[in-house]
């Protein structure tokens, strides 16, 4: 998730490229799922 957030923006702002703006979200909700599965798997081992 974060190398596609990250990777995105880096692409927009260095070369231009209007429509790799639409992909930075889908990045920002990969990184953010991938938390929620760490966070969730953290929790199940702990109960």
């Amino acid at each position: 998730g974060i190398v596609v957030f990250s990777g995105s923006l880096y692409l927009l702002s260095f070369t231009g490229v209007r429509w790799l703006g639409a992909v930075t979200p889908l990045g920002g909700l990969a990184f953010i799922g991938g938390w929620a599965c760490l966070a969730a798997t953290g929790w199940k081992l702990l109960i």
